[in-house]
């Protein structure tokens, strides 16, 4: 009995387990309704209410076969390019769900209406199937391919198959059927796709990275409505003349290339999808640069327009793009390797306060035990041996303050309890000591400022000593600390030999890209120049706000 109580059936589950993983389940099922909730308002909503404006309007216009855009698909499109594929099937059923509604709206024939859209969203949903397995790992819509794919997918080939199922869905009889119909269809999806989906995807991509918002700030957003506005007045003015009024297709040119370099690819292709719907319907209205003829002839004008300076639009802003995304992974490229330097100077710093430590407490402890010992041995030798203990008690008490004086270069202990003014006149003074460098210290107006901030400065005061010590062959170097304005500077001149600079730009010592990093760190600026005294100036600049008082460090 005992042995077949401690034997568990194969394959069973200990109740623990099982109670562990039920509460895992509650607790998941409890803690996911918030996320349920972000879906809900991101994707549900915008998606809904995006296909049922887009079922609706057109029935607004005076004929329904020539209106300037098609929403449901190109959102739908745009919306499953840069959402999981995980949340798919809420999108769709979002997109589905506005169709039907919109459709109880709209008095027409819902029927085949319905499965128009439904199978228009099932080719959707494919090409973004397609559009993402071949993108890999890269951003939506910023490679070449990914572009001559997306141009050749959902502006060629999915708005002539998205005309064919609509003329299906109707039965293949009446107007629907003839080729001016078809050809109608497929250039006002293939332009709503060439519009809509760009736009979306970029929108997206600008509002999850923050370093892609460069341009939008509130000059240069009311410049461009001041543009627009521009480009509104030119295009509805009645100018009675047949030269310049066709010459007004080039007026928005200048726009887009400004947007596209402010506001980037995303700026770009909003100030597009505007520009061209304002020019299609105005041509349908017989006005602006695209309204000489009869409305469909208009409407095909402002489509060739339109598809023209779209795709031209669309490759220069991947141009622009892949210079953006460069630069956004070297930005972060070099915070990483900047958190790296910190973190490797921060366990410097460790490493130094440990090894002072010993210094002083185990190293120089035992040199005073063999110095006691040495007295007690000097007791109880002759006299004539005596000198020799005396002298060699003199060279551990030189060594003891060798070290003593190396502990305390390691570990500044007075710049933590005095601070930096007291701490900077103790180096200068020891280093005027020792060496025939003469170092003149200046503290004006000492600035209140951390721990961190102190020691940073500390050091770097004493590489660019040791480096004018060793390569400027100098004989006077000055030290500064001062406040100028908002800002924290500290000067280090010399009147050596000074530093070349192009001998900076080719090899950087380990020094100088030490005390840029410390400068990095301080949230400020390490330039190198000539100094007034004849030799290199060394210059350190950080703002001052980022200080904390004094007294509220050391507490």
């Amino acid at each position: 009995m005992q042995a077949s109580s401690q034997v568990n059936q194969v394959g069973a589950t200990p109740p623990d387990t099982a109670r562990n993983r039920l509460s895992s389940r509650r607790s998941e099922r409890f803690t996911s309704s918030p996320l349920d909730v972000r879906i809900l308002i991101t994707n549900v909503l915008p998606l809904l209410l995006g296909c049922m404006l887009g079922q609706w309007l057109p029935t607004l216009a005076p004929n329904p076969q020539l209106h300037v855009l098609w929403i449901p698909g190109p959102v739908l499109l745009g919306w499953l390019l840069f959402t999981p594929r995980s949340q798919w099937r809420g999108c769709i059923l979002a997109a589905c769900a506005g169709t039907v509604l919109s459709l109880l709206l709209v008095p027409l024939s819902a029927l085949p209406r319905l499965l128009a859209s439904l199978g228009e969203f099932a080719m959707v949903a494919m090409v973004a199937w397609l559009l993402l397995r071949w993108r890999g790992e890269r951003a939506a819509l910023e490679d070449y391919r990914d572009l001559t794919l997306f141009l050749l997918l959902a502006c060629v080939l999915l708005p002539l198959c998205g005309a064919w199922w609509y003329v299906l869905a109707l039965g293949g009889r009446g107007p629907a059927l003839a080729p001016a119909t078809m050809r109608e269809l497929a250039l006002t999806s293939s332009v709503s796709y060439l519009l809509i989906v760009p736009a979306l995807v970029n929108v997206a991509r600008i509002l999850e990275a923050p370093e892609r918002r460069h341009g939008w700030h509130w000059q240069t957003l009311g410049l461009a409505l001041l543009l627009l506005g521009l480009l509104v007045v030119l295009w509805t003015v009645d100018w009675q003349d047949g030269v310049v009024t066709p010459l007004l297709t080039l007026a928005p040119i200048p726009l887009l290339v400004w947007a596209l370099i402010v506001f980037g690819i995303a700026g770009a292709s909003l100030t597009m999808v505007v520009v061209a719907v304002l020019g299609m319907q105005l041509g349908l209205e017989a006005m602006g640069p695209f309204g000489f003829w009869t409305p469909e002839r208009n409407l095909l004008t402002g489509q060739a327009w339109t598809l023209c300076t779209g795709f031209a639009l669309l490759f220069l802003g991947a141009l622009s793009e892949q210079k953006l995304s460069n630069r956004i992974k070297l930005q972060r490229a070099y915070a990483r390797l900047g958190e790296v330097t910190g973190r490797m100077l921060v366990v410097q710093e460790e490493e130094r306060t440990r090894i002072a430590r010993d210094l002083h407490d185990d190293v120089n402890q035992s040199l005073a035990a063999i110095s006691i010992r040495l007295s007690t041995l000097r007791n109880h030798i002759p006299p004539a041996e005596r000198p020799s203990v005396v002298e060699l008690q003199d060279q551990l008490l030189s060594v003891s303050n060798d070290i003593r004086a190396i502990s305390h270069e390691l570990h500044p202990s007075i710049l933590r309890f005095t601070g930096l003014a007291s701490a900077l006149d103790a180096f200068c003074i020891k280093r005027n000591a020792r060496g025939r460098l003469r170092l003149r210290c200046s503290i004006e107006d000492a600035p209140r400022l951390n721990d961190e901030q102190e020691l940073s400065l500390f050091r770097i005061v004493q590489e660019a000593v040791n480096n004018v010590d060793k390569h400027a062959r100098a004989s006077v170097a000055d030290v500064l600390v001062c406040v100028r304005g908002q800002n924290v500077v500290l000067r280090v001149d010399d009147d050596g030999v000074g530093i070349l600079a192009s001998h900076l730009r080719r090899t950087p010592g380990l020094g100088l890209i030490s005390m840029e990093e410390r400068a990095r760190l301080l949230a400020g600026t390490l330039h190198v120049g000539t100094s007034p005294l004849g030799g290199a100036r060394i210059e350190v600049r950080f703002p001052l706000r980022d200080a904390a008082p004094r007294g509220a460090a050391g507490q």
